[in-house]
């Protein structure tokens, strides 16, 4: 095995890929083979058994480019490519490159990050919240607090638990052990969707993660650094099923359309004096003028249904999606706030007129970004509803108030919410009736 510098330690990106049965994921789906753009670039690596673990995999296209090329390509949008994978450890990038790249990941391009791509970009503060994490290659500050760099081990025989049986990416794994080099002292952000964890004393405890960033998916694997992982079978499923995962090529993304075009609102009508626009193609609100309070619905209603909503938040804020909303006393909310008087936080649901169904959902910091994209996934199928913030279930129960209504979103009136932005990227229903 050949020995690779210290910066491999920027691990921590590719761990979001959950464990999979061999083989599965692979090969060619009714959609045909995924374009994907693998990105190396500032960091040794076993390249001939590197380029084999995906050549291997007969439902992509591969392409490889290394930088400053792959900027160059990057910038330009990617147009070509349904997934980019970097596995890179570069950090050279312009004003203009750093605009392009998170533009074209916003904008909704998948991405999966491998191992020492955790340490790329160290003076691009918004690439740790594109993906995630950072590996801190050198000292640096947390909170007025100097902090030393993250840690590395070659050549360690690493147990990796599933933290999440139930994601695409992990279904039908087993806990398994890879021989791999191990990162620790990295950062991993809140509201990551933890799939892979570990108990090893040289490393961080969290392997791999998920995340949304505007319209886009993320998965990081924190393994990854030799032949030993790439000829790894578990490590090979995780890695395909995380482009798949990222593309939207997965049973559960099937039927899924979007309501939100990304350009105007056509398909929802505003209600009240709240400011409601499509900025660089995210749909923003905002009190109107006075502070005033407004919703916006969709034209259209909906049954039984499956959904996905990826937004952020300006804070302060009191805001929340509906649905199958008729009015203020039949519909639900899927709250977005901070009230500890009520012990309600993002991710409680309201309803108007059952105020005895209201689900407090138990204060966490981990489970939201505050600073970031959030994904909230709502399923609704006869009286049974579901909710998930950011892959963690926050709200299960059954209830027959409203069955049918509209989506919507709100911005809450007071001056304590002046400030307040509901950012809505993406958003994606499937009827289930």
């Amino acid at each position: 095995m050949r020995r690779i510098s210290s910066c491999c330690l920027a691990v921590a990106a590719l761990v979001c890929l959950g464990f999979v049965g061999a083989g599965e994921g692979r090969g060619e789906d009714g959609a045909g083979k995924l374009k994907v753009l693998v990105v190396t670039g500032g960091h040794d690596y076993e390249e001939k058994q590197f380029d084999e673990m995906f050549l291997a995999d007969k439902g992509i296209e591969y392409h490889h480019e290394a930088h400053p090329k792959a900027l160059e390509t990057i910038a330009a949008g990617a147009a070509a490519f349904d997934v980019i994978v970097l596995y890179d450890m570069y950090q050279p990038i312009t004003e203009a490159q750093k605009a392009a790249f998170a533009n074209t990941i916003r904008d909704g391009k998948g991405l999966v990050v491998l191992h020492h791509a955790l340490g790329s970009f160290q003076a691009w503060p918004e690439y740790c919240g594109l993906i995630g994490g950072r590996f801190f290659i050198d000292e640096h500050v947390e909170g007025g607090v100097k902090k030393p760099s993250s840690t590395y081990k070659h050549d360690v025989d690493i147990p990796v638990e599933i933290a999440d049986p139930d994601h695409f990416i992990t279904k039908g794994l087993k806990d398994f052990t890879i021989h791999d080099e191990t990162y620790n002292g990295f950062a991993v952000e809140p509201g990551v969707h933890v799939l892979l964890k570990t108990k090893q004393a040289d490393s961080g405890p969290v392997l791999a993660w998920t995340k949304p960033y505007g319209k886009a998916r993320v998965a990081l694997l924190q393994l990854g650094h030799d032949h030993w992982a790439y000829e790894n079978e578990s490590y090979r499923t995780l890695v395909s099923r995380a482009i798949r995962w990222v593309a939207r090529r997965t049973p559960a993304d099937a039927g899924m359309q979007p309501i939100f075009n990304g350009k105007d609102l056509t398909g929802w009508k505003a209600e009240g004096s709240a400011r409601f626009a499509v900025e660089d193609g995210i749909l923003v609100g905002r009190q109107g003028p006075g502070g005033a309070a407004g919703d916006l619905y969709t034209t259209a209603d909906y049954g039984d249904f499956d959904c996905e909503v990826n937004f952020a938040v300006d804070w302060p804020a009191n805001s929340g999606f509906w649905f199958r909303y008729v009015n203020g006393s039949k519909a639900y909310q899927a709250d977005i706030l901070d009230a500890p008087q009520l012990r309600a936080w993002t991710g409680s649901i309201y309803c108007g007129g059952n105020r005895d169904l209201f689900i407090a959902r138990t204060e966490d910091p981990s489970i939201i970004s505050r600073d970031g994209w959030n994904t909230f996934r709502i399923r609704a199928e006869k009286d049974h509803i579901v909710v998930f913030l950011n892959g963690k279930k926050v709200a299960d129960v059954h209830d027959s108030s409203s069955a049918r209504g509209k989506f919507g979103t709100q911005v809450h009136a007071g001056a304590d919410f002046a400030k307040m932005a509901i950012r809505v990227a993406d958003f994606r229903v499937k009827k289930l009736d």
